[in-house]
């Protein structure tokens, strides 16, 4: 149902602010963050406290009006875009954190909590999050965990279905859901929590998070790889793990149009001197800094020595590895800046990875939209997470839609799904990547999925033609 004026005084009676103008919520609320969805939402809503987010989905369960969760607006798959004329709830307001407890290492932060800062909080007392992303200075802790979120240090501190231990959920009838324990270990029934870590608001609104923290590290350093092949790369990697083990915390890779987008639009310096096909950063954090100067040391003699990589160079000051991680983490928006970037984000076993960009190539060539004069396709160029079989995919056209994407969906879903893949990794299903989850999950995971939907959110409230309403 449409908002009425009724509904907005009994919003602004909760103590939420209300804005209630299309004008001033375009720019932000109904717009992502690379300018490829956008919204008609009217009506925003910002509380401060759960109970007002209880109060709120109450009202608009009975009132059957759709809402859609909002936190930094920093996805890239249109999850927190309303596509018509939902109620945007952003949890912007909700920025407390509850508790630290720092014998157990363990943070309960409310959602609406920037990642950046929440991080920058726990450092005080000698902890960091388990999660880091490129857009951590906009993304807020709820929509990573709405998300499930995995970033770049996943190869070192797993998934947040490991790292969440509680949370505190409104559902869909305004239902408070306290899960929010601080316990490490509980065998006591079902673990209800999974269910909300990846639903994108669609089961119920995330209101706070209790996140299990990883030390801070004593020892940090970085070294980044210059190779000539792909195949280099995964033996590195294999390398890197039996040579590196406990102190690896990322392995991500990039190839040479990717380096070449950063410098050119994000004016920031190669890490290396020499251009190459392929680019390999390697983090490791660990408690005793020798000890791991000298791993480094000995894992780089060996790749030398069997002849894998074409140059070197270690950083080992705070500013320099920040520097560092900036190029690394300036790669989709370097592509945003230089055209229409259609991004996808899929898990593929490794060994598929670089097969993947040459098939992508190949298909558009032979679609007429890539690689000849005037075609719709400037560049393609793949990055990611080595270490997790994660990898970004970047198509950059003109515009967005039209016959890039006519060719390109769903050819590339299929093809990752008949190489083991799935079709989403970390950026979530969103929009309308729902509409491929056929190529990785099987029908009877498909039917389960809906069922939960139907039980918790009956009137079809939350988040609605996105995620599992789109599969088929």
């Amino acid at each position: 149902n449409a908002v009425t004026q009724q509904d907005i005084d009994y919003f602004a009676s909760t103590g939420a602010e209300v804005i209630h103008s299309e004008k001033q919520l375009e720019a932000k609320y109904n717009k992502d963050y690379f300018g490829k969805y956008f919204g008609g939402s009217q009506v925003a809503l910002f509380p401060k406290t759960t109970e007002q987010v209880s109060k709120i989905l109450a009202h608009c369960n009975q009132r059957r009006i759709a809402v859609v969760t909002q936190g930094g607006n920093s996805g890239t798959a249109g999850g927190a875009i309303a596509q018509r004329n939902e109620v945007i709830l952003s949890l912007r307001d909700m920025n407390k954190i509850r508790d630290l407890d720092v014998i157990s290492g363990v943070v309960v932060a409310e959602s609406g909590c920037v990642l950046a800062e929440l991080d920058a909080h726990v450092r005080e007392s000698g902890y960091i999050v388990p999660v880091d992303l490129g857009a951590k200075k906009k993304c807020m802790i709820g929509g990573n965990v709405s998300t499930n979120a995995g970033g770049l240090r996943y190869l070192r501190y797993g998934t947040l279905h490991g790292n969440v231990l509680g949370l505190e959920v409104v559902l869909a009838d305004g239902r408070i859901l306290d899960a929010l324990f601080s316990l490490k270990k509980d065998a006591s029934g079902y673990d209800v929590k999974q269910l909300f870590i990846g639903a994108e608001g669609t089961l119920g609104v995330v209101t706070a998070v209790s996140i299990a923290l990883a030390p801070k590290p004593r020892s940090s350093q970085i070294a980044v790889l210059g190779l000539s092949d792909f195949a280099k790369i995964q033996r590195a990697f294999v390398m890197a793990r039996q040579g590196l083990g406990e102190i690896i915390s990322a392995f991500e890779f990039w190839e040479r149009r990717c380096n070449e987008l950063v410098v050119q639009y994000e004016k920031n310096p190669s890490p290396l001197d020499d251009p190459h096909e392929f680019y390999v950063m390697i983090e490791t954090r660990g408690s005793f800094e020798r000890h791991d100067v000298e791993k480094m040391d000995a894992y780089l003699e060996t790749l030398r020595a069997e002849g894998l990589v074409e140059e070197t160079r270690v950083f080992r000051g705070a500013d320099e590895m920040e520097r560092t991680w900036l190029f690394r983490s300036q790669m989709a928006e370097a592509h945003a800046k230089s055209g229409c970037m259609h991004v996808y984000d899929f898990s593929l076993p490794s060994r598929y990875q670089h097969d993947l960009l040459v098939a992508v190539k190949q298909h558009l060539a032979d679609a007429g939209v890539y690689g000849v004069a005037g075609a719709p396709v400037r560049d393609v160029t793949i990055f990611g997470h080595i270490g997790d079989d994660n990898i970004h995919l970047q198509v950059v056209a003109d515009e967005f839609g039209g016959v890039v994407e006519a060719a390109m969906e769903p050819w590339v879903y299929e093809w990752v799904g008949s190489h083991s893949g799935s079709v989403a990794a970390e950026h979530g299903l969103g929009m309308h990547k729902g509409t491929f989850l056929k190529y990785s999950k099987s029908p009877v995971v498909i039917d389960v999925m809906k069922s939960i939907k139907q039980m918790l959110d009956p009137n079809g409230i939350m988040n609605p033609g996105k995620h599992i309403d789109r599969a088929g």
